[in-house]
């Protein structure tokens, strides 16, 4: 029997409000929830792939594991340690352990830096190498790990392609050897053909490295590519997750399907219905083709069925 990987990250009951209304003395009047009591964990050597619509709280959630947003509810665990509590050298070991490659490697990249010195920037910081000589030959290891030359090493950022940009954001997340990258939207601002060799890429080295990934796509054939688990994600919930091929050959909830339905190709169809203005109960109600009144008092709650967890009145 295959045992189940040890947990290395894990989101618990985490919610991320943000003030959206105050009143004349700047008392808030009123929140936006972007998390709303988010679970999930990502284990050693598996990938966890998150989809959902712009604006459903997936770079949120990566932000959040990251360390770079603090929950307003909830905690977050390395390796069953809340890391608001980690202090000194258990804060570093978490800070090494958990990387992270964006979106827009434009932005994520120091221009005033040459990549050599990008590369490397984390192994000079914590002190795992120091002389030039050593990170250059650190900086060139890494780079051909991803593919790119020697040529590359004294580049700026502007000098690089943005397939060549996010493959040298790709090995500064890896020099450390962490155990977890976020991956937030790795390849959505890159040509199509460049995204198949970035996506390989991550697959290649997850093979070399044993690293976990928390990817994060709006893209339904990306993170069929790369995951081992799915979680769908809209309006700060959690509303269906599960082993990939399960949840993207059997989705049980409606967005889901829709989600699947709006693939180019897809044989799948999402009814037409009329989109309704109401912000009560199960946030898809307004969108769901299955809703009924009963949705309108319905309280999210990811629940086991099978072989997955599902937030929907229907499996309650």
């Amino acid at each position: 029997m295959k045992s189940t990987p040890t947990e290395v990250l894990r989101a618990e009951n985490v919610f991320k409000l943000y003030p959206v209304k105050r009143d004349f003395f700047g008392k808030v009047k009123e929140w936006f929830g972007a998390l709303n009591g988010i679970s999930v964990e990502i284990r050693k050597g598996e990938t966890l792939g998150l989809i959902g619509e712009s604006g459903s709280g997936k770079s949120t959630l990566g932000k959040v594991l990251l360390d770079i947003e603090n929950p307003t509810e909830g905690r977050v665990l390395f390796k069953g340690k809340d890391i608001s509590t980690l202090k000194g050298k258990e804060y570093k070991n978490y800070r090494v352990n958990v990387q992270a490659v964006f979106q827009n490697p434009q932005s994520s990249l120091n221009p005033r830096m040459r990549i050599w010195e990008i590369v490397t920037e984390g192994l000079k910081i914590n002190k795992i190498l120091t002389k030039k000589r050593d990170l250059r030959e650190k900086a060139l290891e890494l780079l051909e790990r991803v593919g790119l030359n020697s040529e590359t090493l004294d580049k700026y950022p502007h000098q690089l392609s943005g397939g060549q940009k996010q493959r040298v954001a790709i090995a500064r997340a890896v020099a450390l050897n962490p155990e977890v990258i976020v991956a937030d939207e790795p390849t959505s601002a890159l040509d199509v053909s460049v995204q198949a060799q970035v996506v390989n890429l991550f697959l290649e080295l997850q093979r070399e490295l044993g690293m976990a990934y928390l990817f994060i796509t709006h893209s339904i054939p990306v993170v069929k590519a790369v995951s081992d688990r799915v979680a769908v994600m809209y309006k700060g919930y959690i509303l269906e997750e599960g082993r990939t091929e399960d949840v993207l050959e059997d989705p049980k909830h409606p967005y889901t399907e829709l989600l699947l339905s709006s693939v180019p190709g897809s044989k799948r169809t999402y009814p037409n219905v009329e989109e309704l203005s109401i912000n009560k109960g199960c946030p898809f109600y307004p969108r769901c083709y299955k809703r009924k009144n009963e949705c309108l008092n319905y309280k999210v709650e990811l629940k086991e069925i099978k072989n997955r967890k599902v937030a929907c009145i229907y499996y309650q």
